[in-house]
């Protein structure tokens, strides 16, 4: 794949979304390589922005970088797997509590589009996108803007770790029931079942990423 080169007034954030593109897309997989003398060469910048960029992407978890050795792409362990769950529970479930009294009929005809659309994707790309902005829908209205980031930092390793674990045929159906569940918790205005449905949700996640993590997921 040959990129088109960047402007010499590329900032190292422009190459670093071009970087994590390329990531998503399956380039470079879980424990490869990246060279900056190539990256440079390819996007048509300099060694710094390169190394912006990436210190960026290791700062979101999709990279590992170590003297001397360069930067590879993350290959999530069983332990830090768990610890970004537990870790993914308090927040959502904390971000879910907060924005439920603030969903009306407007937000939640959008949860409905989005979940439409998600269910409709057909490759491990517009799968993951339309996951996430579902699941931003779903925790927007609690207007805590820090926590959202969070949120994003926390589930960005998952997101890369594994194409057929994380695409759209991985427990595809009970994803998609989970996600109407909570619109219909929501819409009832029932708290105590929303929260069990988000932690049945990624309770479920979690074992799907465990058993890719293992080599025992669905390929």
């Amino acid at each position: 794949m040959i990129a088109t080169p960047l402007t010499a007034a590329t900032t190292a954030s422009a190459l670093a979304q071009r970087l994590r593109e390329a990531i998503d897309a399956g380039r470079w997989q879980p424990g490869e390589l990246l060279r900056q003398e190539q990256i440079a060469a390819e996007y048509g910048v300099s060694r710094i922005p390169v190394r912006e960029a990436l210190a960026q992407l290791q700062s979101e978890g999709l990279l590992e970088i170590a003297h001397y050795r360069g930067a590879r792409v993350s290959r999530p362990q069983a332990g830090e797997i768990d610890e970004l769950f537990d870790l993914r529970l308090m927040v959502e479930g904390d971000l879910l509590a907060r924005a439920l009294g603030r969903h009306d009929q407007r937000s939640l005809r959008e949860l409905v589009r989005l979940q439409d659309k998600l269910e409709d994707a057909d490759n491990r790309l517009g799968w993951i996108s339309g996951d996430i902005a579902f699941h931003e829908a779903l925790y927007g209205p609690a207007e805590r803007p820090r926590s959202l980031a969070l949120f994003r930092q926390l589930r960005a390793p998952i997101d890369r770790f594994n194409a057929q674990a994380l695409g759209p045929g991985a427990r595809k159906q009970g994803w998609a029931d989970e996600h109407r569940q909570l619109i219909a918790a929501i819409g009832a205005g029932d708290a105590s079942a929303a929260r069990a449905i988000l932690e049945q949700h990624l309770q479920a996640t979690r074992a799907v990423v465990l058993a890719a993590c293992s080599g025992e997921g669905d390929n």
